[in-house]
């Protein structure tokens, strides 16, 4: 694939990208354009035309941390390619960070709620007492074992309708905002996705029926044969022969589940092989539990691939959006000598597949993929006031005795309400008085951050080459960029030129 320059008009909107580079050179040198972009190398003309457009169609590979992307002209000739790296993991560990810090907060206020109580005397001596709250349930109650809680006047736990979990909820975003990212630089009309092989309930159980899979957005699906096929490229678990049976790792008779997280797909010699050698037999158990690990985002897709196809279909319309299964990709990428590794996912040709599926039309031999932009997805926002915060510590003739008061969540080393307890056993009472007495403290310290820091994702310019900033230290005064190590740029020598944006391309 030659590499495409794209072209936006004097008002902003995108035209068809152009391979002329030697015209391209010409408007920028007499001023009829100007250079809007560096990756992708975009152009802006300073001169009204009249464009002559053409249906463009965008399909993505979906996925939970890796996104294909490819779009291409009507006849099936590759515009653009790109892989996107997303951050839809770091939100599960975002979310139970922020759930152990409303904990805490919860549990401070739960303690001066309890001291106001003990000086208004208003605590349960005895017994405990029964809350009813609404929308609860008819007949539960809360219990009450500390003080007396005023009757609630409303339920604000209630979730409306369509609420997806954040981290489906951050997929379904970024797939959209991919497609958005690209209608910047390309003159987008049509849509292409791929959405079988996350039918969660029909991998779950092949015979499955109903409404929902039957008129559903999700109409069509694949049996599990076929999900195995694809989970395993077509090949034996266990070598490069084609797959001829499929083996229960727990066998049926002993309660074994028919199900993809329980079946491996073999050649013959290795099925056979699995019956009479233990050690190969503990090998392919290994190997599919590292497969298995695959399957694990399959859940998080499930929930998102229908309000994808949802809102895709809210802003192009129904005929402008085009579906196809995993099995009809796997055939075609096959078909043109494209196999996947662990190493290469190929999931910019698995977009193409799925873009020329959409436009019922297979070329003889697909593109050279040689230039394939690699977009990373970068958090945007970050309004935690404090960056660090270090424990209290206390010291006994100079040595580091304990840490905090009391233990706190995952501490190892001792508190020093254990490390008195422990000195109580030895040492008595009155010795370890005198003990205490005798300690230096050394108070916890916070380190803040600034609001107005400069968030990873930031391009910037040193010494004329372009950089992605991944992050910052000495408060500000260096930067680090992706791809470039530990290595420092002086922020004072620095350009930045575009602010993070969510979505960046970084080559």
């Amino acid at each position: 694939m030659s590499e495409y320059i794209y072209v936006l008009g004097i008002d902003g909107n995108p035209q068809m990208p152009t391979k002329r580079k030697r015209h391209v050179e010409q408007l920028l040198q007499t001023g009829r354009a100007r250079i809007f972009r560096q990756v992708p190398f975009t152009i802006q003309l300073t001169y009204k035309n009249e464009p002559v457009l053409q249906p463009v169609t965008i399909a993505e590979d979906p996925g939970r941390s890796n996104i294909g992307m490819a779009v291409v002209s009507l006849s099936g000739e590759l515009l653009s390619a790109a892989v996107v790296q997303t951050r839809n993991k770091e939100i599960v560990k975002l979310m139970e960070k922020r759930k152990q810090h409303r904990r805490a907060s919860r549990n401070g206020e739960r303690k001066a709620r309890q001291r106001l109580a003990k000086k208004c005397h208003t605590m349960i001596k005895t017994g405990f007492l029964m809350r009813k709250l609404p929308m609860y349930g008819k007949d539960k109650r809360v219990r009450c074992n500390v003080i007396k809680n005023t009757e609630a006047k409303f339920c604000n736990r209630k979730r409306e309708d369509g609420w997806l979990t954040p981290s489906a909820e951050h997929l379904v975003r970024t797939h959209i905002n991919l497609i958005h990212k690209m209608q910047k630089f390309l003159p987008i009309t049509d849509v292409a996705i791929e959405i079988n092989r996350f039918a969660f309930l029909s991998l779950e159980d092949p015979s499955i029926s109903g409404v929902d899979f039957q008129n559903g957005p999700l109409k069509g699906y694949d049996d599990l044969n076929a999900a195995i096929e694809d989970l395993q490229d077509g090949h034996c678990l266990m070598c490069n022969s084609p797959i001829e049976h499929r083996h229960h790792i727990v066998p049926r008779n002993m309660q074994g589940s028919n199900t993809i997280g329980n079946i491996a797909g073999l050649c013959c010699k290795c099925h056979e092989r699995v019956h009479k050698d233990a050690r190969f037999e503990d090998r392919l158990k290994k190997k599919k539990a590292g497969l298995n690990k695959r399957y694990a985002a399959v859940s998080v897709l499930n929930q998102a691939i229908p309000f994808i196809c949802k809102r895709l279909e809210q802003e192009f319309g129904k005929e402008h959006v085009h579906y196809c299964s995993g099995r009809d990709t796997s055939m075609v990428r096959r078909s043109l000598g494209y196999h996947k590794t662990k190493e290469k996912q190929l999931h910019e040709v698995d977009a193409w597949c799925i873009a020329v599926l959409a436009l019922q039309h297979v070329p003889e031999k697909a593109p050279e993929f040689d230039h394939v932009h690699e977009i990373l997805q970068f958090r945007r926002q970050d309004r935690s006031r404090i960056k660090a915060q270090t424990s209290r510590a206390y010291y006994h003739e100079g040595k580091k005795i304990a840490k905090n008061r009391k233990k706190a969540e995952g501490q190892r080393e001792d508190s020093l309400q254990e490390w008195r307890k422990r000195q109580v056993e030895r040492y008595g009472k009155e010795q370890t008085r005198k003990m205490i007495s005798q300690l230096e403290v050394k108070e916890n310290i916070r380190r803040y951050n600034r609001l107005d820091r400069l968030m990873p994702g930031a391009v910037f310019y040193y010494q004329g080459v372009r950089y992605v900033m991944r992050g910052q230290h000495s408060n500000g005064q260096y930067l680090q960029a992706v791809g470039m190590g530990d290595k420092d740029f002086p922020a004072k020598k620095c350009k930045i030129v575009v602010h993070n944006q969510g979505l960046v391309f970084v080559s």
